[in-house]
């Protein structure tokens, strides 16, 4: 696994490539659901910017990781870079190393490893009630509209479109700049 590190907001950030999904059938919230690759493309603008959390927020902040209380307790780094390439929705993903300490060492362990981890898209979306099959899997509806909101690590959980299925943090190849650094000590 290669990265890169970067300066954001005056502080060092490691950058991660990320796969966050696939066109294809997930198995989310909302049961089996088809994510078309036009809707995955139409979706790219609106992932630039969006927090990454480790897990997905609690139902107390009714999902949304626009909150204080989220940024404070899960907030490990942000969405950039957005782009759809083949049938996959790509990203890097900006990582603090003083907050993943901080929230969960586990993801700072696994990049310094070179180990992919899972990861899960937390967006809104308009679902057309259009039963149908998608290679061979069975769907009760089409995603479409995303309103991206975050996007979770989950490091000992599997996500609805995980590394089985092509997604997954550490998943592209990125020019190697430098080896990882530990965080900052206060």
């Amino acid at each position: 696994m290669r990265f890169r590190t970067e300066t954001l907001e005056g502080k060092k950030h490691v950058i991660v490539p990320v796969v966050m999904a696939i066109e294809g059938i997930l198995n989310g919230s909302k049961g089996p659901l088809y994510y078309p690759a036009s809707e995955l493309r139409a979706s790219v603008p609106h992932w630039n910017g969006r927090p990454i959390v480790i897990y997905h927020p609690s139902m107390e902040h009714s999902c949304m990781a626009g909150s204080p209380e989220v940024f404070s307790r899960q907030k490990v780094g942000v969405v950039f870079r957005a782009r759809f390439e083949g049938k996959a929705l790509k990203a890097d993903a900006w990582l603090d190393p003083d907050r993943l300490a901080a929230v969960d060492r586990r993801i700072l362990a696994a990049i310094n490893r070179g180990e992919m981890v899972e990861i899960s898209t937390g967006l809104f979306t308009d679902n057309d009630p259009e039963p149908g099959q998608f290679n061979g899997r069975k769907y009760t509806a089409i995603a479409r509209n995303y309103r991206p909101d975050h996007l979770a690590l989950l490091p000992d959980m599997k996500g609805a479109c995980s590394i089985a299925d092509g997604a997954g943090l550490c998943r592209n190849e990125v020019a190697e700049e430098e080896p990882l650094l530990a965080p900052a000590m206060a």
